[in-house]
């Protein structure tokens, strides 16, 4: 049984690594890429997140900006 890295309501920090009118695309401390929806933040901020769901399959997340 593979081990969820991430669960709803973790709250951490993210790294942008894009931006789009939707929202910005994150990476965690631990390399796991994420979208931050209605979020808007510059390539390479730090910004602080709640996870909403993790996909274990994808090893990727939806979050929410905190």
């Amino acid at each position: 049984m593979a081990e969820t890295l991430l669960r709803p309501g973790d709250e951490l920090t993210a790294t942008v690594t894009a931006t789009k009118p939707f929202g910005v695309f994150v990476r965690s401390d631990s390399g796991i890429d994420g979208l931050v929806r209605g979020a808007r933040a510059e390539v390479g901020a730090s910004i602080r997140i709640r996870v909403i769901e993790f996909d274990d399959v994808e090893h990727r997340f939806s979050a929410t900006a905190v």
